[in-house]
């Protein structure tokens, strides 16, 4: 009878992580940069300038990671705050947790995790992966994901922008 259960939920966790596999976004973009400029862009106050006005970040596991989409509004409706470095692997990849937009009560409180993957694919361009998953099903759930599936390409091509504009 416990190999059965077993067995029985052995076949049910499998299920489900099949499902939770289906609900990944994944954009991606081929830039002329470095992968040293990419990482600053990601990994300091003033490189996430081409994605939102403020930030704060402590770059080590464990350390805070930041973005203020709007730095003047009440705490906990700024952006993606209460979020977390998970792993880094300097000009190579950044994993975060990534908070769900303000106005969305019912998931606001899951945090998701977020990688970029920094790629060189050649002497100067490289790839940009933006990996984000952790997605649950229904409701606000199914808002978010569809809000970030369009979302994360438009900020890889505001990144992409920022790098062909000179700086001011």
């Amino acid at each position: 009878m416990i190999r059965i259960a077993s067995s029985l939920l052995a076949g049910l966790c499998a299920a489900a992580s099949a499902f939770a596999t289906d609900r990944i976004i994944v954009a991606s973009v081929e830039v002329e940069a470095t992968p040293e400029a990419i990482w600053e862009m990601w990994t300091t106050e003033d490189g996430l300038s081409f994605f939102a006005p403020a930030a704060q970040i402590d770059l080590r596991p464990g350390g805070i990671y930041e973005v203020y989409f709007l730095p003047d509004a009440p705490e906990g409706m700024r952006g993606s705050e209460g979020t977390t470095i998970l792993g880094l692997q300097e000009n190579r990849m950044l994993t975060v947790t990534w908070a769900l937009p303000p106005y969305m009560q019912e998931v606001r409180p899951h945090l998701t995790p977020l990688t970029i993957e920094i790629i060189p694919v050649g002497e100067t361009s490289t790839r940009v992966m933006v990996t984000h998953s952790g997605w649950g099903e229904g409701g606000e759930w199914d808002e978010a994901y569809a809000y970030f599936q369009d979302n994360w390409p438009q900020v890889l091509s505001l990144m992409a922008e920022a790098l062909t504009t000179p700086s001011e």
